[in-house]
Formats: C-alpha cells, structure tokens, sequence
C-alpha cells in the first residue's frame, strides 16, 4: 500500500496534467461528491471521490479510493486445486513472485489517473479521480500480449526444467487477465490452460536418474541446486553410469582492495551438463561483491546466484 502512495503521490504532481475543474462557486453540493458516475462514463472510466482539509490531500485519497474500487471488482481468484498444490510445493513461493510482479503492473496503471473536478465547502475539500479504461486496457494489453508470446514459446519447449516459470508466467496472466477484463470489459483466452499443465507435468518421467557432481560449492548452492532438479523430475545419484550428469563448481578469486577490514572478491558460478561422455551445454555468470571476510562476502551473492540457477537450468537441456 505504501508503495502505491508513492506513485500516486508522484503522479499527482506532474506539471503536464491539466488543472482539475474548480466547483467551488456552486450554490449546492455537486452530485459527483456523493455519486462520482454523475460525471463519469463507466462505460469510458473508472472513477473515484476523495474528502480532506485540502485538494492535495483530497487528491491523494481520491487516487487511493480509485485504486480500491479497482482491485474490489476483481470478483475471482485463479482456483488451484489441491493436487495441483501437491504437485508443486512451491507454489506459495511462485505466488509471492506473481503478485510482486502483478503490483507494478497496476501501480503503472494508476500512475495514469486524472483528477478532474474539485470542490470545497465548509472547510472539506473533494476530488475527483478518474482513470480511462482505454488507456488501461492498453497498459495492461501489452503486458498481457508479452507475457502470452513468453509463455508460448515456454510451452512449446515443454522442458521440465522450465516447469516453475511456466507456471509463474500462467498465473500472473491469468490475475493480470482479470484486471485487464474489468477496463476492457472481456478478458483473453490464455495460449495454455492450467490443466493442461498438470497434465503435461504428470506425463513426464517421474524419477530419471542423473549425476551430480559438485566441487566446490556453498551448501545453500547445493540445496537449491538439488531442489530444482527433484522438483523437475531427476533423481539425484553421486555415483554410478547415468545417460545424463551435471558438474557444478564456484570458483573464487580475491581482489585488490585498498581498505581495512574489508575483502573483496569474484566469485564465478560454473554449471556444465553431459549425455554420457560428450559435453552438451555450459553456464556461467560472475560476481564481484565486498565482505569483511570471504564467507560474508559469498553471502552477498547468494540471491543472485540462485535467482540465476532458477532462470538459466533450463539452458542445460537436461531435457
């Protein structure tokens, strides 16, 4: 909420947006204070009113009201059912990203709301807020589309290591969908279904055996590393002759650093997959970060070393 008061204040002050209409001269209250579609198309615009001791805060609670009326009309949640949960164990965390993600997006959208009327008397002021559902849709349209051709071209893949972003990217279209149906007034058919997911996930080999070989590594690398896998459908052996391996190994390199008490290094993430002895695919990426020590220092980079595992597995073609 906080931050969605901040766009709004943000937006608010632009020096580009036409001065709202002052009503302050009228003998009687206006009827939009009371009933805001008395001056609002709802066929054309979402609208809000705000009351305060002044316009800027008037305005401000009419962006905030406009904001609620917004989110109030979503009248369904995507339904996952039990065993779709079951199936996927992190769901609950795939959630936290989508509605991370779902946020910015309508915090875009309200970056766009007018206010177009004030009104004072006996020391309150009103706003009027409005937002116009064309430029909404068009907002949400064209996120919708990217999302769609990303998720298209994920399930055409079909790659198990690609499983959570297939589903993230399905669920933030499918909320992102509800929203664009409430401006545009009809939402988009979706390139895949959500059951159609479960049913390709299922089809799929549930325990193919694959090696893993891990040098020198963090344990938190190794973890998620295993997690990934598993949930993908491997099972993880340490010996023995499989059709597929993984080698993986961070290698660490200490950097001049001209301060007390301080350390600074590269650490570079090296993940190489193989079909029997031939060499199939090889990722890497580097960082450099600062630490009191080399372990403090590792730390650091611990999001953004199982952030790029997370997007960057299915690069391996395990598959």
């Amino acid at each position: 909420m906080k931050k969605i008061l901040i766009l709004l204040l943000l937006g608010g002050c632009s020096l580009f947006k036409a001065r709202p209409e002052l009503s302050d001269t009228a003998k009687e209250n206006p009827e939009w204070i009371y009933a805001p579609y008395e001056s609002c198309s709802e066929t054309q615009e979402l609208c809000a009113v705000g009351e305060a001791k002044g316009f800027s805060q008037a305005d401000i609670q009419a962006k905030i009201n406009l904001a609620s009326v917004f989110e109030v009309k979503i009248q369904s949640e995507l339904n996952v059912s039990s065993s779709g949960s079951q199936t996927f164990p992190w769901q609950s965390q795939v959630r936290e990203e989508v509605n991370q993600s779902l946020k910015e997006s309508v915090d875009q959208i309200l970056e766009n709301v007018q206010i177009s009327k004030h009104y004072k008397k006996d020391g309150l002021s009103y706003s009027l807020a409005k937002l116009d559902r064309v430029e909404a849709s068009g907002l949400l349209g064209n996120r919708l589309k990217k999302i769609d051709e990303e998720l298209a071209v994920l399930w055409q893949k079909k790659q198990r290591t690609n499983l959570r972003k297939v589903v993230r990217q399905h669920l933030e279209r499918e909320k992102l969908n509800e929203r664009y149906s409430i401006v545009a007034g009809v939402g988009r058919p979706s390139p895949v279904s959500y059951a159609e997911i479960l049913k390709w996930r299922e089809s799929r080999p549930q325990a193919e055996p694959l090696l893993l070989k891990i040098g020198q590594a963090p344990d938190w690398l190794k973890e998620k590393l295993k997690e990934l896998l598993t949930e993908s459908g491997f099972k993880i052996v340490n010996s023995g002759n499989t059709a597929k391996s993984l080698t993986v190994n961070v290698d660490s390199l200490k950097e001049f650093l001209n301060v007390s008490g301080f350390e600074k290094h590269t650490f570079t993430l090296n993940m190489t997959s193989f079909e029997g002895d031939d060499k199939k695919r090889v990722v890497s990426t580097s960082e450099t970060v600062t630490g009191r020590t080399q372990a403090d220092a590792l730390l650091k980079i611990k999001t953004l070393f199982t952030e790029y595992i997370e997007q960057h597995l299915s690069d391996l073609h395990l598959d």
